[in-house]
């Protein structure tokens, strides 16, 4: 036997060898194997990926039953990659099963929606809203679920007459929807979603989730003899358009509560920004002013009435834009007199412009006016003023009563603002103007012009956020209801 030839057994023997001690199986052809990976890490190799994915929908007919699905798919972290290979061991379907099942969860088919976050404003700070992602099996169970959280800030039956074009127009007075659109960017994507996930499987449950941002049951509270819904609101952080909001059953603040009701105490935290736009004309009350005369022959702190107020009516018609129901500006486009208003007139001896007095004060805007939010609680937190809106970017704002300028300055949370100290216990606050008219240590008379409307620092639209405390803001005073003095 020649060297060549004793080479080649030699090295058949060893080859033979190493497959007898090794136990590998020995192909003469490369073959086609799956090399399946949880999270980037081996579990082994199969055969066949299309006989894994059959055996893992046939194993868990517990997922097809709960989430009503024809087919269940392997977990979004499974990869499982075609390789040619000689002398690979493989495991069976059932195995690789095994293997998956205690590591990562399957998946179903279905529709991730995302409603990303968008920029607002307090009285306090800016932020932008949390970006959030909703799972659901079908794309209906979205789209119905919103427009059960939309109907929740605007009427049904006005939402569905703007949807379809057939509102009626407006003969005397009313409102109409012009325009309603979602702020936030609304995208969907197809995917396979994990059943780790929450998957919503019903509209109902989905649109609590959007108006309260969780799906915890609210808290309840039982009514007592004596209750109104004003105060339950307020006694529980509520404002009373939240209330109203959570409790559906109700549309006014003056609707009876029975003792032994269970109402709803959901403090709303809505996944998204529903903007209303209104066209209304309606008829309003025009506050009278206080015009102070001085008299030379009177002594200082003297004052006598010299004419009575009477309150006026106008025929307004404004631009109403809300958000997520509630006015965040209102911008009067024509005002009609109906009903002429009588300014009170006060003669006070002179020398007396400093002192403020408890029994007057002046309303501080031009009218017509509104109040876009209330004193009170709103969104969870306490809104320790009205802010008014209504009479325009520019317009004029008023000092409510005589007194001292103690501030008037600008900051970033508070815009261009004015305290005046009224000299009876009394300071009054004035936010986010445009421009400021006086300066610290003035003297002002009640009703005189003191700055401009508008919406610098943290506000939303333009307006006027008026405050009155007892005692120095911020500095040990205590706030009040403006809208208390002028009752």
């Amino acid at each position: 036997m020649n060297k060549k030839n004793v080479m080649y057994v030699v090295l058949a023997t060893f080859i033979s060898s190493i497959v007898f001690f090794t136990g590998y199986t020995t192909y003469t052809t490369p073959s086609e194997l799956y090399h399946v990976y949880i999270s980037g890490k081996t579990i082994g190799y199969i055969e066949s990926k299309e006989e894994l994915e059959s055996y893992i929908n046939e194993k868990e007919a517990q997922l097809k039953e709960k989430y009503n699905v024809e087919k269940v798919y392997a977990p979004k972290d499974l990869n499982i990659v075609k390789e040619v290979t000689y002398n690979k061991k493989y495991q069976t379907k059932e195995e690789i099963y095994n293997k998956i099942k205690n590591v990562s969860p399957f998946t179903v088919k279905g529709y991730t929606f995302t409603i990303k976050g968008v920029e607002e404003a307090d009285e306090s700070e800016k932020y932008t809203t949390e970006t959030i992602k909703i799972n659901v099996l079908d794309k209906d169970i979205f789209i119905n679920a919103l427009k059960s959280a939309i109907n929740v800030f605007i009427n049904e039956n006005d939402y569905d007459k703007y949807i379809n074009n057939s509102q009626l127009e407006i003969k005397d007075t009313g409102s109409l929807i012009e325009n309603v659109y979602i702020e936030n960017e609304i995208t969907v994507k197809e995917t396979k979603i994990s059943t780790n996930d929450e998957i919503y499987t019903n509209s109902d449950m989905l649109s609590k989730y959007l108006l309260f941002g969780t799906l915890e049951a609210q808290e309840t509270y039982t009514v007592k003899p004596g209750d109104t819904i004003e105060q339950v609101s307020y006694d529980n952080k509520l404002s009373v358009e939240e209330f109203l909001i959570a409790n559906s059953q109700f549309n006014s603040v003056d609707n009876i509560l029975y003792p032994g009701e269970v109402v709803t105490l959901g403090i709303l935290k809505p996944a998204f920004k529903l903007i209303e736009e209104d066209h209304v004309i309606e008829l309003e009350n025009t506050s009278y002013k206080t015009e102070i005369v001085y008299d030379n022959s009177m002594l200082m702190g003297v004052e006598k009435v010299k004419q009575e107020g009477q309150n006026g009516t106008n025929k307004v018609t404004k631009k109403i834009r809300k958000s997520n129901g509630e006015v965040i500006s209102a911008v009067v486009i024509s005002s009609e007199e109906v009903k002429p208003t009588i300014n009170r007139i006060i003669v006070r001896g002179k020398g007396s412009i400093n002192i403020g007095s408890l029994g007057t004060w002046a309303w501080p805007t031009a009218t017509p006016y509104v109040i876009t939010s209330q004193y009170g609680w709103r969104w969870g937190k306490f809104h320790e003023g009205l802010d008014i809106s209504g009479t325009g970017y520019g317009s004029p704002i008023y000092s409510i009563n005589d007194g001292v300028v103690v501030e008037a300055k600008f900051n970033g949370y508070n815009g261009n603002y004015i305290i005046i100290n009224h000299n009876n216990g009394y300071y009054s606050y004035y936010g986010h103007m445009s421009k400021i008219l006086i300066s610290q240590g003035d003297i002002v008379h009640i009703g005189q012009q003191i700055g401009k409307m508008g919406q610098s620092g943290f506000a939303t639209g333009t307006h006027l956020h008026l405050a009155v405390y007892k005692g120095y803001p911020w500095k040990g005073g205590v706030s009040i209801n403006p809208y208390g003095l002028y009752k």
